[in-house]
């Protein structure tokens, strides 16, 4: 596999959940990430020496893939960390915080959003998308319904026949996908 090809930008504050699926992909296809998950099972002792070598090898590779895919403005959040699971829970942690506070403010931003002047429609979708995702990550289920009322509503004027057009359609057809 030619790594070079497989690259992640590095964690910053605002791109936790499209790092974490794409590491988490890069890791699969390292065959990295039960390192990351906790499913990789340890040698036991009656395993060869070359068994257990590989086994810390590749721990140390996990450990690493992530410690490099880590911004110099995170990183201290994982300096203790000994293992890949150690790193990625401690991340995650860190920005999936399932607290009410943090539960609350994604709800607020996530239903009172507005597409912005000169905004594209992409890169609005996409803003939605983010926040959505966000807190599909802290196990916060917004349906697909409140998805498709929400992007409706947050469209500016310049949207007002398109958004009555597909207000008109039957109920069951109006998805997201649709929409």
């Amino acid at each position: 596999m030619d790594d070079q090809k497989l690259l992640v930008a590095k964690l910053t504050a605002t791109n936790y959940p499209t790092w974490k699926f794409k590491l988490k992909h890069l890791l699969i296809a390292k065959e990295l990430f039960e390192f990351c998950d906790g499913t990789a099972e340890e040698p036991g002792s009656s395993e060869s020496a070359a068994v257990k070598k590989a086994y810390r090898q590749n721990e140390k590779k996990a450990l690493s893939n992530i410690v490099l895919a880590v911004s110099d403005e995170y990183t201290y959040l994982i300096t203790s960390c000994n293992t890949a699971k150690a790193a990625w829970d401690a991340l995650q942690s860190h920005f999936e915080r399932d607290t009410l506070a943090n539960r609350i403010y994604l709800k607020k931003q996530y239903f009172r959003a507005v597409m912005k002047d000169g905004e594209s429609m992409e890169a609005h979708l996409k803003r939605m998308k983010d926040i959505v995702n966000k807190l599909s990550a802290i196990k916060v289920d917004i349906s697909e319904e409140d998805q498709v009322v929400t992007l409706l509503g947050s469209l500016p004027e310049t949207y007002a026949t398109v958004v009555t057009a597909l207000e008109a359609q039957k109920p069951e057809t109006l998805t997201l996908e649709f929409v």
